[in-house]
């Protein structure tokens, strides 16, 4: 399974569910959990609710895949082993801090840190 946490989204996040998608509700947030063969599933629904200037992570089983909604579009990363500077320094600019690291900065939300070992 692959997992996400959301913020910022509405309700809609529940029509996923028919789909094979584990939804729950974490305060005004959303833990989800949804199979490798719904991923382009997910990219699809989290590219139309992103607000610009906002990103989205999921984890899957070797890697954590990115989604920025910048200024001038999309940017999708694969990051292996939490390293790249490039997506830690996007991640830094757009919410005005800094991180320890990609690793320390997912695994401080109480749902990743079940999930990173």
């Amino acid at each position: 399974m692959y997992h996400t946490y959301v913020m910022g989204i509405d309700n809609s996040i529940f029509d996923l569910a028919k789909h094979g998608f584990l939804i729950r509700e974490d305060g005004n947030n959303y833990t989800v959990s949804f199979p490798e063969s719904k991923a382009e599933l997910w990219e699809d629904f989290i590219k139309e609710h992103l607000e610009i200037e906002y990103w989205n992570e999921y984890l899957t089983e070797d890697k954590v895949i990115f989604i920025f909604h910048l200024e001038n579009g999309f940017k999708r990363y694969e990051v292996n082993n939490y390293t790249n500077d490039e997506v830690l320094s996007l991640c830094e600019k757009l919410c005005d801090c800094k991180f320890e690291s990609i690793k320390k900065m997912l695994s401080d939300n109480s749902f990743y840190k079940t999930i990173i070992k």
